[in-house]
Formats: C-alpha cells, structure tokens, sequence
C-alpha cells in the first residue's frame, strides 16, 4: 500500500515541477535532478525507519543522514505555543473567550487532579466558541508542576463531550485522562533530531508532536510535513551549494 502511495506521490510531485518550469520558461523538459526531488519523500520515508543513510543519483547525492540528524526547530518544523488557562469563577466560566478570540489562542490548559475548580459546561462553552476558528487547535493536560501529561485537538474533544457524554471534570480531578480517546501523551524533547521525531511520529501513527522545554513544560507542536519540507529545502540548498 505504501509502495503505491509512494509512486503516485512521486508522479505528482515530478508533474508540479514540469508544470511550474513551463509556465516559468514556456517550455516542457524534464530534468533528470526532478526525479531526484521526486524521490525525496520516499527516501526521507526509507531513512526514517533506519533502511537508508545516504542516496546518490539523478546527479544529486543526498546526505540525508547528515540532514535528518539536525535537531527539529519549532520556527521551521512546526509552532511556538503558549497555551492560556480557563478561568472558571470569572462570569461563570465563561468570561475569557472573546478576549481568547481577539489573540487567536491556540490552545486552552487543563490541570489534571485540580479538585472543585472545573466545570463540563463551561470547558464545553469554550470549546462551542472556539473550534470554528482555524488558529485554535488543541486541549493540552499539565500536571500541578507544569509538565506536559498530554494534548488533544480541541474539536475531538468537544465531540466527546457533546455525543459521549465525556464527564471530563471527573477524569481531570481523578488523574484518569489517558483513556480518553485521541489524547496523545507522547512528546519529545527540544533538540531531539528530526530523524527521531519521524520515527516516532511512524511508530505511533502520528502526524505531529508536543514539544516540551528542559523542565518538561510544554513550548510547541512539530508536524511531519514541515518536517519533511525543511529536509527537502536543506537537500536542494546543498546541492546548489556544491554545484
């Protein structure tokens, strides 16, 4: 299945290319460094699950090991995130969404084991106001300490608790959250490599990650796509360069 994938994708990439060189320079061709760039996805895919250090082809040698193996950066591979706290005894709960609107909030925090502090209707009236908004994302969990427990996009939470009847009060107070379906508690840390991060990312079924700082507070989110993107741009820039 993947080999199929593979082969539409590379099919498609090489097209753009050809297509993008015509309307630049009103002429088809096709370079034999195109089908290198065609093949990036599927040599970044092959290194990922440790079959494959180095490609050299197509006039072009790729040094993926040496790419992959810089560390993932959230200004290139993904985003910087500082998730705000819902307040709940102000107006009810419910007092700080239009301001969280105003800054286009990310992503809302939630305490796990805090007692007496949370309300369901009220996480739920956030999320209601929220989800339609393109810039907000996730649900993050800390613990008393600050550290990352774990994360789930906003809109599969507040399908929890408007058709399963989630009583997510309950699960925060008790400590019982990673059961609920489509929390994700992975997480790596600032500096891993991206070879690592789309290792774990292949492992675990996952098309991006939280990133936690030294003291496991939680900082950003890295995604595959941005990842692979930044390989590919480092794989074109030095090859240019050696030319």
């Amino acid at each position: 299945m993947k080999t199929l994938i593979f082969a539409v994708l590379f099919f498609v990439i090489l097209v753009i290319i050809i297509f993008i060189n015509y309307r630049i320079n009103h002429e088809f061709k096709i370079d034999m460094s195109w089908l290198a760039l065609g093949l990036t996805p599927v040599v970044i895919w092959l290194l990922s699950t440790q079959q494959l250090s180095e490609f050299s082809g197509f006039g072009l040698a790729f040094k993926l090991k040496a790419a992959t193996l810089k560390p993932v950066s959230l200004k290139v591979d993904g985003n910087f995130i500082n998730p705000e706290k819902i307040i709940i005894q102000e107006k009810g709960g419910t007092g700080k969404i239009e301001e969280f609107k105003r800054n286009r909030v990310a992503a809302l925090t939630l305490e796990v084991g805090k007692k007496g502090y949370y309300l369901n209707h009220a996480i739920k009236e956030y999320l209601e106001e929220l989800t339609p908004y393109s810039f907000f994302k996730y649900v993050l969990f800390k613990n008393k300490s600050g550290e990352f427990y774990g994360i789930i996009p906003g809109i599969k939470l507040l399908e929890q608790l408007q058709t399963k009847n989630l009583d997510l009060v309950q699960r925060i107070e008790s400590g019982e959250i990673s059961k609920i379906p489509g929390l994700s508690t992975i997480s790596v840390q600032r500096g891993t490599s991206k070879q690592k991060s789309l290792q774990l990312m292949d492992s675990n079924g996952l098309s991006e990650l939280p990133v936690v700082d030294e003291s496991q507070s939680f900082i950003g989110v890295v995604e595959r796509n941005k990842i692979t993107s930044s390989i590919v741009v480092q794989l074109v820039s030095s090859n240019k360069n050696a030319d």
